[in-house]
């Protein structure tokens, strides 16, 4: 099944891809430094078929990476749960047998 979904992913990608750079920009290099483009004041509300497969397929890309995410493999259990299950981790760093800290540093600790 992840694999199956996985496959389905690469492809929906790879055709967003393909869709995304098929399409004609809307813009033109004036409006991106503050300057008025021509389709500022033209329709604007126009979606072509490339545009809704667009949406489509982002929807469906994004659908698909839940999907896998909820789906992998190796992932079993919780995080929080195996939390119980590690060795402590010891934080403290003894001094090897017969040497002695150097002056002036935490381990040297005066109560």
């Amino acid at each position: 099944m992840y694999y199956l979904l996985l496959t389905v992913f690469i492809v929906v990608a790879f055709l967003l891809i393909i869709v995304v750079l098929m399409q004609r920009s809307r813009g033109d290099v004036g409006t991106a430094f503050g300057g008025m483009g021509q389709g500022v004041f033209g329709p604007g509300g126009v979606d072509t078929i490339l545009t809704k497969i667009t949406y489509w397929l982002g929807f469906s890309l994004m659908a698909l990476a839940i999907l896998l995410a909820l789906t992998h493999p190796s992932k079993r259990g919780s995080l929080i749960g195996d939390e119980d299950k590690r060795p402590p981790v010891q934080t403290q760093q003894s001094n090897p047998q017969g040497q002695t800290a150097p002056s002036g540093t935490p381990s040297e600790s005066k109560p």
